[in-house]
């Protein structure tokens, strides 16, 4: 009962703390099917069991699609890393693609350097670009990144 009493006044105390200077008390993002679980309860909404795991989950994860997501932790059922976007949906971890958001990856048809040559570059190399379009880009043997007009 002592132990009720003092964790019920550490919550309270923290409270008027943070209300009186502006300090702000750590947070904590349940994962789904947890959020308003009491902290004692033993099997997530689903039904499944909440597991005791070795480590952090987010500890060992990463989302390279989306290096501005951010991980939680899930412990319903086995230990598995969530990461959310900005927006809070679940992010898409495994897009890797490096084109810009304005820009989105496409599927061509036909790898747009096929038969591609540049006439002002003779001897350039041409690489696909795939971000916004079916799209060459042409560099020299030493790696300078030059502009021609493509025929094909």
């Amino acid at each position: 009962m002592q132990a009720v009493v003092y964790l019920v006044v550490v919550i309270l105390s923290l409270s008027v703390i943070e209300g009186i200077f502006g300090i702000p008390s750590p947070r904590i993002r349940c994962p789904p099917g947890m959020l308003g679980m009491p902290a004692g309860k033993s099997r997530c909404s689903d039904g499944a069991p909440i597991v005791d795991c070795f480590a952090d989950p987010c500890s060992r994860s990463a989302c390279p699609g989306d290096k501005s997501a951010t991980c939680v932790s899930n412990y319903c059922g086995e230990c598995t890393a969530l990461w959310y976007g900005a927006d809070g949906n679940l992010a898409n971890c495994n897009n890797t693609s490096s084109c810009p958001p304005d820009q989105p990856e496409v599927q061509c048809f036909a790898d747009p350097c096929q038969g591609a040559t540049c006439s002002a570059y003779p001897n350039a190399t041409c690489a696909a670009n795939y971000c916004g379009g079916c799209n060459t880009e042409w560099f020299t043997d030493s790696g300078k990144q030059v502009q021609c007009e493509t025929t094909s």
